[in-house]
């Protein structure tokens, strides 16, 4: 397993954490002294041993989380790597078992006593954090995904948006007509992997940049799906799940998806 070297070397853990897993496999890694997230994510694979997360093993990961919280771009960071392990693992035999230790694990990162506020988020580029928090967002959808995006061409976002439609989900992608002709665009390659992509017919740009993940979440902000907006570009992206504003978002993008033409 790959692990990020630009992680935080400041995150702290609690030591208090290996009573909770004494007793099998599990416990030897509570009983370190485990500080950054390198060791969380060790600490997590380490349940992938018998495929099964256990009662103890969620219990344990919250107690250490409630010790030191994630915040919202470490914890973008670390839903990403778990559902990494579940695809490094996953089997045609084992796939009903790994589907289940990914829906455990995610709840068990769950933050304490957030399950009722509303997100709202802000990432900045160039760096990873827009482009983990886009990733993590698509990875978790479970209903359907809408991408109003003026271009695409950065190969690890349309990678994983090809995964979310091999999943069955619904996915629709809404761009602009003359940036699918740069050099690098992902838009053709999509398209022919069957995805559905409207585009404008004018002389003027669509110029959005939002997806709207499960009609819960928006994604939104000047930051282009490019490798550029990561590598080299100050952009920024917003994540929010306030109801009134995904819905507005949601209703322009049915607007545009009626108005656009099919790319085919």
């Amino acid at each position: 397993m790959r692990i990020n070297p630009r992680i935080p070397p400041n995150f702290m853990w609690c030591h208090s954490c290996a009573e909770l897993g004494a007793g099998n496999a599990f416990g030897v890694y509570l009983a370190k002294a485990y500080t950054t997230m390198n060791d969380l994510i060790e600490l997590i694979a380490a349940t992938l041993e018998d495929e099964i997360l256990s009662r103890k093993e969620k219990k344990s990961i919250k107690h250490a989380l409630a010790k030191q919280p994630l915040d919202a771009q470490q914890q973008a960071f670390i839903r990403s790597k778990v559902f990494d392990l579940a695809m490094e693992r996953v089997t045609a035999d084992n796939y009903g078992r790994i589907i289940s230790w990914l829906e455990e694990a995610n709840k068990s990162l769950a933050q304490p006593g957030n399950t009722e506020k509303l997100l709202s988020e802000g990432y900045f580029s160039p760096g990873d954090a827009c482009r983990d928090a886009i990733i993590t967002q698509l990875r978790q959808a479970t209903k359907r995904v809408d991408i109003c995006v003026f271009t695409i061409s950065d190969n690890q976002l349309s990678e994983v948006i090809l995964e979310v439609h091999q999943r069955s989900l619904p996915v629709r992608i809404i761009t602009d007509n003359d940036k699918l002709h740069d050099a690098g665009s992902d838009i053709e390659w999509l398209a022919k992997k069957g995805l559905p992509i409207r585009v404008d017919e004018t002389s003027n740009h669509m110029h959005h940049k939002y997806a709207v993940i499960d009609k819960k979440y928006l994604l939104t902000g000047s930051y282009n799906w490019t490798r550029s907006a990561a590598r080299f570009n100050h952009e920024n992206l917003l994540i929010t799940d306030e109801p009134g504003v995904v819905n507005q978002y949601f209703r322009e993008f049915e607007r545009l998806w009626d108005e656009m033409v099919p790319f085919v």
